[in-house]
């Protein structure tokens, strides 16, 4: 698997956005159309040990999302739906010109499976983008308090804001350094601090 640097698949992310006009809160499953995916609901087994909440046919440019999971998938508004659409988008936009050219290699018989979960870097990739996809930092930066906050009401607004999931905001808020959580599970603004660093000298 060639390594990906985390801003060529911002820049993938943010092409998208350039080319279709998106705005935060976009219809992922009309982007889908865009990009010339289709899109069905099957019932589909989880391998042991995984949840499999959708798949992605590269050959037939179809997302299958698992039927067997329509609650989770649909519940708080869809928000883990269009999550899980965005990281289907990003196998296509950034995986599928490897996968036709024989370098990269996710299927399970024609179809890539997208596990919960996963630490492999393809998976994890996916997710970046994803994030990157619902949540791109240009948009989401002036929305931030302009003075130090803490707390989880701004986490829930931005969620809210971006229609993802509150741990999904989280995620790309720590990733991005404008966000940490402190010992006592509050969330403060900006990167946590190093170890040591409020220390006073003896």
């Amino acid at each position: 698997m060639t390594f990906l640097p985390e801003a060529t698949i911002e820049g993938a992310a943010a092409a998208l956005w350039r080319t279709h006009r998106l705005e935060p809160a976009f219809d992922v499953e009309r982007l889908l159309d865009e990009l010339n995916l289709g899109l069905v609901w099957e019932p589909v087994e989880d391998p042991v040990g995984h949840k499999l909440l959708a798949q992605l046919e590269p050959r037939a440019a179809r997302v299958i999302l698992n039927e067997r999971h329509f609650e989770e998938l649909e519940a708080n508004g869809g928000r883990l739906r269009r999550f899980t659409l965005a990281h289907e988008i990003g196998h296509w936009q950034i995986h599928a010109e490897a996968i036709r050219s024989g370098t990269l290699s996710l299927f399970v018989g024609d179809r890539i499976w997208c596990r919960a979960g996963s630490r492999e870097q393809p998976e994890i990739q996916a997710d970046i983008f994803a994030a990157a996809l619902l949540i791109p930092q240009d948009r989401l930066r002036p929305l931030l308090p302009t003075t130090p906050w803490q707390g989880w009401s701004p986490v829930y607004e931005l969620a809210d804001r971006f229609i993802v999931s509150v741990s999904a905001m989280r995620v790309r808020l720590e990733r991005l350094k404008l966000m940490h959580v402190d010992q006592e599970g509050t969330p403060r603004s900006g990167p946590a601090p190093i170890p040591g660093e409020l220390s006073l000298p003896l």
